[in-house]
């Protein structure tokens, strides 16, 4: 994989400009471009040494002011080469770093299916809640505004929500968003429950979202990657690209 060529793509596709899930507004706010709704998020700025110390002040306050939190990825490539720094200085707090990973699946062949994973996609509120039970199983908190958020979107071709099942009750989960007209699948989630780790299921829901993803014709799959979770992945053919860490503004 030309991981340089893969990662300018990445860049212009997800983040310089990104597809607004329903609920969900992209704009533009000066130098910087904003994912606004049901969380806020900035996707990508244009910013040198000289003018991110007041792009970073400014657009704090505004947040602030509003009683919203605010999430601000930052990847090593990205410039300005001190815009960590600058926010942690206006009150960002980092969450554990990870990694971007991406997946060929034109060039790579797809994770088979684990054998004995039952893994379903949510169709229904009734298996919405069971993502939910699912995903706070495997995070430590359950979430209660993804009922709301993700309820809407049952119907939506863009996301496939997935859980898997041992024995009937729902112990894993994870999401893929997609969008028309764009070469990534996004993947987000993959979480186990503790007690259900290392029997295959994280792999299975991998599986699952590569087979969906490629069934849409999609180029690449990337995923947000937890230092846990990087090996596994690369066992299945995903490729580091960069080091990233979300900075998050508290209300």
């Amino acid at each position: 994989m030309d991981l340089e060529r893969a990662l300018a793509l990445f860049d212009a596709d997800v983040r310089v400009d990104p597809a607004a899930a329903p609920g969900t507004q992209a704009r533009r706010s000066g130098p910087l471009v904003l994912l606004t709704g049901g969380f806020n998020y900035v996707s990508w700025w244009e910013l040198s040494a000289d003018t991110a110390p007041a792009a970073v002040r400014n657009c704090a306050a505004h947040f602030r002011a509003r009683g919203e939190d605010l999430l601000w990825r930052v990847y090593d490539h990205d410039f300005p080469a001190n815009l960590s720094t600058l926010l942690a200085d206006e009150g960002f707090e980092p969450d554990p770093p990870g990694t971007l990973m991406f997946f060929d699946l034109q060039r790579s062949p797809v994770p088979a299916p684990v054998d004995g994973a039952e893994v379903r996609r949510v169709r229904s509120i009734e298996g919405l809640d069971d993502f939910i039970r699912a995903n706070g199983q495997a995070f430590g908190q359950e979430e209660p505004w993804q009922r709301a958020a993700l309820g809407e979107r049952l119907d939506d071709p863009d996301l496939v929500l997935l859980v898997a099942y041992v024995q009937g009750a729902p112990v894993a989960s994870a999401r893929l968003e997609m969008a028309e007209g764009r070469s990534f699948g996004l993947l987000f989630g993959g979480g186990v429950a503790p007690a259900h780790r290392g029997q295959g299921l994280y792999r299975a829901l991998v599986a699952a979202r590569a087979a969906e993803a490629k069934a849409r014709g999609l180029r690449f799959l990337s995923i947000e990657a937890r230092d846990t979770s990087r090996p596994i992945l690369e066992r299945l053919g995903f490729v580091p690209a960069v080091r990233e860490t979300t900075w998050v503004l508290r209300a």
